[in-house]
């Protein structure tokens, strides 16, 4: 059973990675400052990819115990 925990972690910080994509997003789409911009965009790509690449991964592992 801890097990079947451990698959599921990979999901839930996806879904947070995902959430910290989507916060970057709005600062990128509300700031009128060029600079910021300029920050704000890598770093929602990458957590844009990061949170993917998590999400694929606790997929994966868990899909074993429902199938």
């Amino acid at each position: 059973m801890i097990s079947l925990y451990f698959s599921i972690l990979p999901i839930g910080f996806g879904i947070m990675t995902l959430v910290g994509s989507l916060i970057c997003l709005v600062g990128y789409a509300t700031s009128n400052e060029v600079a910021t911009k300029q920050q704000l965009f890598p770093w929602f790509q990458r957590l844009l990819l990061i949170a993917f690449i998590l999400l694929s991964i606790g997929i994966f592992f868990t899909v074993k115990y429902f199938i």
